[in-house]
């Protein structure tokens, strides 16, 4: 094994007092902390910072460990996938079983949550080259087991194979506001197309914790239960996620309406009373992950 202890001068270096670490080397501080971690992984400092560089927008929170190792299974270096799984295996076939996943199901199920994760498919590259490292690996995971879990259990009920009674809310949601209805007639495709738009341009983190929210209907709670974070950081997501969007779609309808802006102020704010039927909408027309 090798000494795990050994870091690069740039690594300590800071420019002046008082200052931040250059991003050179904060990248090898963090990829010393993810060596160290895994030092059976041998991830090549080139190749996490080229990952790194492609992924994390703050790397000073960046959990370095957890990043390592995701980074070496997107590379696909011997003993990580086996790492992986030993690490985090648990905890996925207990939130398999959390939600009510037949144990008849829950071999196949788990296998293939392991190859959309570590293998892929053609046109769908494996999974965990989009963890970030924003936030824990197991909170990212058992995210993914979820999702799987919510196809599962939504598939099984359209088979009539699984009884889901507490999904039937979710598919009777309130009748649209009149006026919101009224706009949507005369600039529904440019809305449309401006949440749609602006969904696309969120972080995978903030999309996910939106599609828990608004598709999958999870309370705070249980958000913060998939994730293992107190429910004040699940909630705080939740509304960054939420302003993001709505900000991103306001400025969207501003470069493309040619009303005032008054008139677009009026949209964003029927929008806003109805995100949850729009974003239910938007999430389910995009189709499951």
């Amino acid at each position: 094994m090798r000494d795990a202890t050994i870091l690069d001068d740039a690594a300590v270096g800071a420019t002046e007092a008082g200052s931040d670490v250059s991003a050179e080397a904060l990248l090898a501080r963090l990829y010393a902390e993810g060596r160290a971690a895994w030092p059976d992984l041998d991830v090549a400092r080139a190749d996490f910072v080229a990952h790194a560089e492609r992924h994390a927008a703050e790397l000073a929170a960046l959990h370095a460990a957890d990043f390592y190792l995701a980074c070496a299974c997107h590379l696909r270096v011997a003993g990580a996938s086996a790492a992986l799984q030993a690490r985090h295996g648990a905890e996925l076939e207990a939130v398999l079983k959390s939600r009510n996943v037949p144990a008849a199901q829950r071999d196949d199920l788990r296998q293939a949550l392991w190859e959309k994760l570590l293998v892929g498919r053609p046109g769908a590259p494996a999974k965990i080259g989009d963890y970030a490292g924003r936030g824990p690996l197991g909170g990212w995971l058992r995210v993914a087991a979820v999702r799987m879990a919510l196809n599962f259990r939504e598939q099984a009920r359209a088979d009539r194979l699984v009884p889901a009674p507490e999904l039937d809310e979710a598919q009777h949601p309130a009748s649209p506001d009149p006026e919101l209805s009224f706009l949507k007639s005369q600039y529904r495709r440019e809305v449309e197309q401006a949440l749609r738009d602006a969904l696309a341009g969120l972080g995978t983190d903030e999309r996910n914790v939106l599609r828990l929210y608004f598709l999958d209907r999870l309370s705070i709670d249980r958000i913060a239960a998939v994730y293992g974070v107190h429910r004040a950081t699940a909630a705080r997501w939740v509304t960054r996620g939420r302003e993001a969007l709505l900000r991103e779609t306001q400025a969207l309808l501003e470069r493309q309406l040619k009303i005032r802006r008054e008139e677009v102020d009026s949209i964003l704010g029927l929008v806003r009373s109805q995100l949850e039927l729009s974003m239910s909408g938007l999430f389910r027309g995009a189709g499951r992950e």
